[in-house]
């Protein structure tokens, strides 16, 4: 290339970086809006008065340009960057989802463990590779099935364990197909650890083989969902016993999951969920990094759950804004200098409360669509579908399949998989990333400055921006500024639901009932009575409480008699009901 020919190339670069400056483009998208998009909305107006993201309510703007992106302050090394690299808005996964789909799984649990083992293996059959245990409303709040508080709710809302013998059945499973198993069960968390641990060994089944993970997420559960037993600081302890067993115990295992999709339908908007839920995961940490931990080994097993709702666009910028959050937490907060502590571990799933009771077909799009959503925002370690007919059941086989081959679909069918963060580059999807991240900070900042979260647990904060949250966009439904097809909008006057209703067997409470009983009459007393004794004075010592009560189940102590034996050293938690806030 002769001399003059390179001051040709150079002179044209710069006059092309002078059209493109952002000065250049909002100068020229000033002038498309007065002469291009004005005269044609003249005769041509708008369908509503503004448009808003639906959780956010955040004005969004007919056109995006960099100059969006430029009056933000947006670095694309230090906001966006290379996928599997700080500051991982584009992914955790330096290839995406080129090299392996996430792990597909379902949320199940229901009845006694051996009907749930059943249905766990027709999943299994289904393709799915993970399995999400939910137990009931019995086991979750610390008691045993034959106790009268419960009368009712046995085996209703998920799996009913009262002892080991109960996980033994449900643990009838083909664990060479089994990748991943989640347990919910917060509140009694080290009883169902010690349980799952003692079963695995009397199913002479590897830990090694496979990830299991206990959600362990306790303190959400004050702020919003009520599955509580001790005061909200016991109950971060026995979290932290957990976390600390697992790390020392089962280090291939995942021992905390903070469950920010319990905080969507709650109605927390998108910055919420990132700042509430990153603001709870820094309270665990505290504790953990007591136990002599350092940041760069703990970091690394904390997962969260993530949520997407209808709002596309807010559901993918969401996730990407939270791996991006956490990783800054992680470096500027904690000191992290290990990428591992950096990399969030995240499962993502289709919010149920965008599930409609009314034309339940509908929901099958729903759920395709916020799949779809989860997947073009990275997805995470592991996607889980609910399914279309929940808002009437427990799932049916049926909706299961379904459920099933929509993860497929998306996976498949659809090219989202097929190279790394698609939408990155979009000036939208940027701008809104980079305002969910400052507002989340700017969130987070304020809780900090409260004590922490489990001081503004204490003082209501939680529950009172989330009774805001709520009243705002129940009347965005109720006035109809957000349309809800068979809710609001198309309805149908006569609707006909033919759908396939699961329904439990009314006789299974009965059935638990006896058998817990019959347990108790056969076991060693002494034995058990000796083991409590010592649950008890591990509580009163703060001796870790895994250790104590995986002894106890072994000789077949009842969950209900394990959490009883921790209530008389922590007590009860009732919430102030002036601090509900909804």
């Amino acid at each position: 290339m002769t001399a003059e020919h390179k001051d040709q190339v150079r002179g044209c670069k710069q006059t092309s970086d002078a059209q493109n400056s952002s000065s250049t483009i909002a100068a020229e998208a000033q002038r498309w809006q007065e002469q291009t998009r004005a005269p044609f909305v003249s005769e041509n107006p708008e369908r509503r008065e503004s448009f808003e993201t639906q959780a956010l309510k955040w004005p969004i703007n007919p056109l995006y340009s960099p100059a969006d992106l430029e009056a933000l302050g947006f670095d694309y090394m230090k906001d966006l960057g290379f996928p599997g690299e700080y500051p991982y808005t584009r992914g955790t996964k330096a290839n995406g989802h080129r090299s392996n789909f996430w792990t597909m799984t379902q949320v199940t649990g229901f009845g006694k463990g051996e009907e749930w083992a059943k249905r766990a293996r027709y999943m299994l059959d289904q393709g799915l590779s993970g399995l999400i245990l939910e137990h009931d409303l019995a086991t979750t709040n610390g008691y045993d099935s034959d106790d009268p508080i419960v009368e009712g709710e046995v085996g209703r809302a998920g799996m009913a364990l009262d002892s080991l013998e109960d996980l033994e059945k449900a643990f009838d499973l083909p664990f060479d197909k089994l990748q991943y198993l989640m347990s919910v069960c917060n509140a009694p968390q080290p009883v169902n650890l010690a349980m799952i641990i003692a079963a695995l060994e009397k199913k002479n089944v590897d830990p090694k083989d496979f990830v299991l993970h206990i959600v362990n997420g306790i303190l959400i559960e004050y702020i919003c969902v009520g599955r509580y037993i001790y005061p909200p600081e016991h109950g971060l302890r026995l979290a932290t016993d957990c976390i600390e067993y697992i790390i020392r115990h089962h280090p291939n295992w995942a021992p905390i999951s903070i469950i920010s999709a319990q905080l969507q339908p709650a109605k927390a908007n998108p910055v919420q969920e990132i700042a509430f839920s990153l603001a709870i995961a820094c309270a665990y940490i505290d504790e953990t990094l007591k136990r002599g931990f350092d940041i760069d080994t703990v970091a690394p097993y904390f997962h969260f759950v993530v949520n997407v709702d209808m709002d596309f666009f807010e559901g993918i910028c969401k996730l990407r804004a939270f791996r991006k959050c956490w990783a800054r937490l992680m470096k500027e907060r904690y000191g992290a200098t290990n990428p591992d502590a950096m990399k969030i571990r995240m499962m993502t799933s289709p919010t149920t409360i965008a599930l409609t009771l009314q034309q339940p077909l509908n929901n099958i799009g729903r759920l395709a669509i916020m799949a779809t959503a989860c997947a073009l925002g990275g997805a995470g370690d592991n996607m889980t579908t609910p399914l279309h007919d929940e808002a009437h059941s427990l799932p049916a086989e049926e909706a299961i399949r379904v459920g099933a081959a929509l993860q497929h679909i998306v996976a498949h069918e659809t090219g989202v998989a097929e190279t790394i963060d698609p939408l990155a580059g979009s000036y939208y999807v940027e701008t809104l990333t980079k305002q969910m991240e400052d507002a989340a900070f700017a969130e987070m900042d304020k809780i900090f400055d409260m004590g922490g979260a489990v001081k503004a647990i204490e003082k209501g904060y939680f529950q009172r921006a989330l009774g805001r949250e709520q009243y705002e966009r129940n009347k965005d439904v109720e006035e109809g500024r957000r349309k809800w097809v068979g809710v609001n909008h198309l309805k149908l006057a006569e609707e006909k639901r033919e759908i396939e209703i699961f329904r439990l067997n009314d006789a299974m409470e009965e059935e638990q009932i006896a058998k817990v009983r019959e347990l108790r009459e056969r076991r060693d007393q002494d034995a058990v009575n000796a083991a409590l004794a010592k649950v008890k004075a591990a509580a009163i010592n703060g001796d870790n409480m895994v250790v104590s009560c995986l002894e106890a189940v072994k000789v077949y102590a009842t969950h209900g008699e394990l959490c009883h034996a921790m209530r008389e050293v922590f007590g009860e938690y009732h919430a102030d009901s002036q601090l509900g806030g909804f």
